[in-house]
Order: structure tokens, then sequence, then C-alpha cells
């Protein structure tokens, strides 16, 4: 049996401890004297104590680990034998994760590997997508979890006028325009009134381009810990082991007295958000908190929304997470239920909440319409997802029954009426296959 290697543990660049496994647990100690805020998790403040989890490796730990098209990509350019277990592949893509924590080999020097690519050509190509690919094979060791093909890329500060990090994402075949769909998710999201980091789309509408919003104004490092992460369960039980309870539950414990009244009408919001727009993939770890410090714990910007029901293979996707054990779209009576008892909102405020949204979507009709005129291929799925909204607004009414009310007509509100051309035919639920472009494996 090989030895389990031993990794180093930073936090906001200053080393504070290490990380192991003994007899298949994972145990994570911090070193002498590191200061109270360089913990490296909220569920792991600093103490003498060793932090053991029986299970294998710690699920902050497992938090930014690559997974399917990553992980494959990984076991392809390194080869069959190569060590692709948790702390393997954490030892490979540690000192490039999401937020403040890096992870390497122990005695090895922290550096951050960065990309080479330059954004800006890159956005303005006519094949970004498959530029993106071949720029994501060339960095292997970035390790950024999620169902689209993800990398990290600095930008050259000579090709484009950014000067922060972003997150570079496409779709496959199979999910035609993803990029435009989340771009647009996203727009509702901000006029709704959350935050949401600011967003770019390549000129051919193949590739999303999101601010990191794990830096601060100054480019420093903020930590960044998923509800998975937060509810200490593995990535795989992110549909089975959680609930808009759990969200609510976790936000009250963890977000700062000074932050937790706009975090839980954040929340409310993104909810309303969530199922107004058909995200049947809001789970738990597409929820976050940052914080530069224990003092300073605030509810994450809305990120990884996307109109997935319009999809023929996912046309009959429930929301990823249950409601007072149930998981229907018609939940505008329950949502304020769940506002009101679990979140202290009044009626007032989650009334507002909900009129902002129905705001919002208007807002982003004229996008949608601009995109379909310059993404032809794009219109019948625009389409579509604006019927998805449509009924989407209907469902989050506090009066809302399955197969009752009347969606608005946004389709010709945005001058997009007619067939939609796209052939539906039934599938089988792509939650239940594991291997699937939707299943736990490759998210």
């Amino acid at each position: 049996m090989s030895k389990s290697p031993l990794l180093d543990v930073y936090a906001d660049s200053t080393l504070v401890g290490t990380l192991t496994q003994e007899a298949h647990a994972g145990v994570f100690t911090y070193l002498p004297d590191v200061a109270a805020r360089h913990l490296v998790s909220l569920l792991m403040p600093v103490r003498a104590q060793s932090y053991t989890w029986p299970k294998g490796l710690h699920p902050f730990f497992q938090m930014n680990l690559p997974e399917g098209y990553k992980k494959d990509l990984i076991r392809r350019w390194l080869g069959a034998h190569a060590d692709v277990s948790d702390m393997g592949l954490l030892a490979l893509t540690g000192a490039n994760a999401i937020g403040r924590v890096q992870v390497v080999p122990h005695d090895t020097r922290l550096e951050t590997a960065q990309s080479p690519a330059d954004m800006a050509t890159l956005l303005a190509s006519t094949d970004s997508r498959d530029n993106l690919l071949r720029l994501l094979e060339g960095d292997m060791t970035q390790g950024v979890s999620g169902v689209m093909p993800k990398a990290l890329v600095k930008p050259d500060e000579k090709a484009t006028v950014w000067t922060d990090e972003f997150i570079l994402k496409t779709g496959f075949d199979d999910i035609p325009w993803l990029s435009v769909n989340e771009y647009l998710c996203l727009e509702v999201a901000r006029h709704a009134g959350l935050r949401a980091p600011e967003t770019l789309l390549s000129n051919d509408g193949q590739v999303l381009a999101v601010r990191r919003f794990d830096r601060d104004r100054d480019g420093r490092r903020l930590a960044f810990e998923d509800f998975c992460s937060l509810k200490g369960i593995d990535p795989l039980d992110k549909y089975r082991k959680g609930s808009l309870e759990d969200l609510a539950k976790l936000t009250r414990t963890y977000v700062s007295a000074d932050f937790l009244q706009d975090a839980v009408r954040d929340l409310f919001t993104l909810h309303l958000v969530n199922y107004a727009l058909r995200n049947a993939d809001a789970h738990m770890k597409n929820f976050a908190l940052v914080y530069a410090s224990p003092d300073d714990v605030r509810f994450a910007p809305a990120f990884d929304i996307v109109t997935v029901t319009i999809y023929p293979r996912f046309r009959h996707d429930i929301p990823a997470l249950p409601l007072k054990g149930k998981r229907v779209w018609a939940s505008g009576k329950l949502l304020y239920q769940h506002g009101g008892a679990w979140l202290g909102l009044s009626r007032s405020v989650m009334s507002e909440c909900a009129a902002r949204v129905e705001a919002a979507v208007q807002k982003v009709l004229p996008q949608v319409a601009e995109y379909a005129e310059r993404f032809p291929g794009f219109r019948d799925i625009a389409k579509l997802m604006l019927d998805a909204w449509a009924q989407g607004l209907e469902d989050i009414k506090p009066d809302a029954k399955p197969g009752t009310g009347v969606p608005a007509p946004l389709r010709e509100q945005a001058g997009l009426s007619g067939s939609d051309g796209v052939r539906r035919k039934k599938e089988l639920n792509p939650y239940a296959n594991p291997d699937g472009p939707f299943g736990h494996k490759a998210r």
C-alpha cells in the first residue's frame, strides 16, 4: 500500500497546517501560533487538536477537486496508473483552487500557475469553444469543478482592459447555447437586486467569462465555502442530503450579524430566481459564503444559474433541493411560508423581492431578443427559455397551483412569437445516470 502524501496547506499565502491520511481518514493539523483569522474553514477554526474526517478527505478540501470532464483530462494526460485519488488530485490541483486556501505537496514552493491565454482574443474568435477546450487541456492543474468545463484565466493586461481574473466557461453540443443561457439568467439575477459577478460573452456566443468574486478590490484572495462543505457532506451528496431549510439554517449560523439581514433577503430572492427561471441545478454546491475573516462572513454573489428544463433531456427535471420535503415548481405558497418561518422575512419584503424578479425578467427581454437576432441558432432556445420563464413567474406567486394561472406572453413581448422548431422527445431522468452530463460524476 502506497503511503499517503503529506500536503502543506496555505491560507491567504500563509503556511497554516498540514494535511494527510491515516488509515483512510483525512487528518488536518494547524501549525503552532497560527492566527485565528487564517482559519481554513468556518467548520475548522484554529486549534491545537487535529481535525480528523473518517470518510477520507474533509468536505472542505473536496470542494474544489476536479470532477467529470476535468478529471478525465487529468487521467488521460497522466496515464491510467496516475494517482487520481482525492489526495492525489488535491496534490495536483490544490494550488489553484477557488478561494484563499491553497494546497501543495509538502516542502513544495507555493506558486500559482498562470494561464498564458489571451482572453480578449479568445472571446473575439469565431471558434471560442474549441480554443477554450484546448486551453483547458493545457492547464491540467487548475482545480475548478462543475458541470461545464472551466478554466481559471488571468487576462493579459496588454490584450484586454481587465486586470482581475475570470472564469471561462463553455457548454457542449448536447446542451446548445448554454453560455448565452447562463449569461441571460445572471442578468435577470442582477436586475432582481442580487449581487452577480461581471459577465462577458464571446463574440460567437460559445464562451462565458465570469469575473471571479473570491477577490477583493485590491486583488487579495477571499475565503470561499459552498454550502455542501458547510453542511459537512460529500460533494456527491449535493442533491441527496440538502434542502432549502438547510440553506437557511447554515446562512443564519455562519453569516456575520452585520450582514445577516441582507443575506436572508438575497437567499429568498435567489430561490425566487431559481424557481422562476427553471434552474433545476440549484444544488448545495451552488450556494456559498465569502469572507476575509470570521467577522465578515457574507452571502456570496449569485452564480451558476441556467434555465435547464428547456433542453429535451432535462425537460421533466424538478428543483434540485426539496422545500418542506417537496420538489415541485409551483411552490409560491411554500416559498413565502419558508421566507417567513426560516428566514424571518416580512410579507411586504417578500412581495417586494418577487416584484423585483418579475421586473427583472421584463428588463432582460430586449437582451434575449438581441441575442436571438445575433445568433440565429439560439433563436429557438430563446423561445423555450421565455416560455419557461413565463410559467416560472406564475409558479412563484403566493397562490400558485400546478396547471393554474395564465403565463405572460413573453415570446410576443420579445418579438419572438412562432413555433420553436426544437424537437422534443421523452428522455430518462439524467440525474438517475451518474455518468450522464448532469449526473453527479460530471459536476
